[in-house]
């Protein structure tokens, strides 16, 4: 944060912000809402649910956690739905071996 809105945030007062913004400083704190009102001035800023957020990371904690037969234990792990827990380890396996099993048929 610039020191020149740093001194100001001891004054700050959630409760006499807009209604959005409260939202967001009662999740990320005044001084986390502020730093990005000054990374992101004047520009709208949509997040979209944390799950696809994370779908990367997921994607990478079941690769690096598959053992072979813990397909529903991964699922539950991450939340992720069964069906999309085989299609990663699949796309993994084409990535890797650089085939698609349908080829081999």
């Amino acid at each position: 944060m610039n020191e020149q809105n740093a001194k100001y945030l001891e004054y700050l007062q959630i409760d006499q912000l807009p209604e959005r913004y409260q939202e967001v400083a009662n999740v990320i704190g005044a001084e986390a809402m502020v730093k990005l009102a000054e990374a992101f001035p004047g520009v709208p800023i949509y997040l979209k649910k944390a799950d696809r957020i994370l779908y990367p990371a997921k994607r990478a904690y079941v690769l690096d956690k598959f053992t072979g037969a813990n397909h529903r234990r991964l699922a539950l792990d991450t939340g992720l739905p069964l069906p999309t827990i085989y299609e990663i380890l699949k796309a993994d396996r084409e990535e890797k071996h650089g085939w698609k099993q349908e080829e081999l048929i």
